[in-house]
């Protein structure tokens, strides 16, 4: 379980961050008694009524103002949220999805849902178009929130996520939604092949082919495609798209597979928060 906090560029790895400076204040909202802060992204000019997207940061990470995401805020008309996790039992914020170190957390979930009714009326956003994405602990509570919270948002994306062997063979999906995972083949803290073993010792979970099959699954998606993926010029990495489609509620799956790829939010390669937004793009109101 060492090795997100061992790899000192990981937060580099996950995200193009502003320069500190450039930071806004955090907001704070008091829930269950116990302060929880937040900064937003808000594009200049943003109309009322604009639709939400949150980003769930991974395990410690300082990655929590991420360039691209922002970037294609602006173009596509969102506001961000970005909420700060709790401390584990060894000090490090995080989500509660089941490691050993978050034995002391509460449930995450009731706060996720009522920070995203506060930011909307705060900011007048419209409640009812809310997104969400997140990357590696921030991935592993959206594959969480599919099988327990699937009516939170209206579409979600996780990039370097998993899905527990727990949640996968004791909770089931009872709600299609939109979804779409991107992942490198060479992750080897959120292994593309599973870790049913539990040799990183985040807890036992399954291969990401498995974790987002089941969610096309579910979703009755009835045919399937891959194809080749752009990639950015100076690219060291290819992609290939799965594309799980025709389903009866018309919500597709998609997986980015970057071949070759480690642990990360894989800007160096794709446009990720461009690819992200276009594709929440498709299930906003028309």
């Amino acid at each position: 379980m060492t090795k997100r906090l061992l790899l000192p560029a990981l937060a580099l790895c996950f995200t193009l961050m502003s320069a500190f400076a450039e930071l806004p204040e955090k907001d704070t909202i008091t829930f269950q008694g116990t302060p929880r802060t937040y900064r937003m992204y808000i594009p200049e000019g943003l109309e009322k009524g604009a639709p939400l997207c949150l980003y769930i940061h991974g395990y410690s990470s300082q990655g929590r103002w991420v360039a691209d995401l922002n970037a294609a805020a602006d173009r596509h008309g969102y506001a961000i949220c970005y909420p700060d996790g709790l401390p584990d039992s060894k000090g490090k914020e995080s989500w509660n999805v089941g490691y050993p170190s978050q034995y002391n957390m509460a449930d995450d979930q009731p706060f996720i849902r009522a920070l995203v009714a506060e930011v909307c009326k705060k900011y007048d956003l419209d409640p009812e178009e809310v997104f969400c994405t997140g990357s590696s602990n921030g991935g592993d509570i959206i594959y969480q929130m599919l099988y327990t919270e699937p009516d939170m948002f209206k579409a979600y994306a996780s990039v370097a996520g998993l899905t527990f062997c727990n949640v996968f063979l004791d909770k089931r999906l009872t709600m299609p939604v939109p979804f779409m995972e991107i992942h490198g083949t060479d992750d080897k803290v959120s292994m593309w092949g599973g870790d049913p073993g539990n040799t990183g010792g985040w807890g036992p979970y399954v291969s990401v082919p498995v974790a987002v099959g089941a969610v096309a699954a579910n979703n009755r998606c009835q045919s399937y495609r891959i194809e080749d993926a752009p990639v950015k010029p100076d690219a060291t990495h290819s992609a290939k798209r799965h594309i799980y489609y025709d389903s009866p509620y018309g919500y597709d799956v998609e997986l980015y597979e970057i071949v070759g790829a480690p642990h990360s939010w894989h800007s160096k390669d794709i446009d990720t928060g461009e690819i992200i937004l276009s594709f929440f793009d498709r299930y906003r109101k028309k």
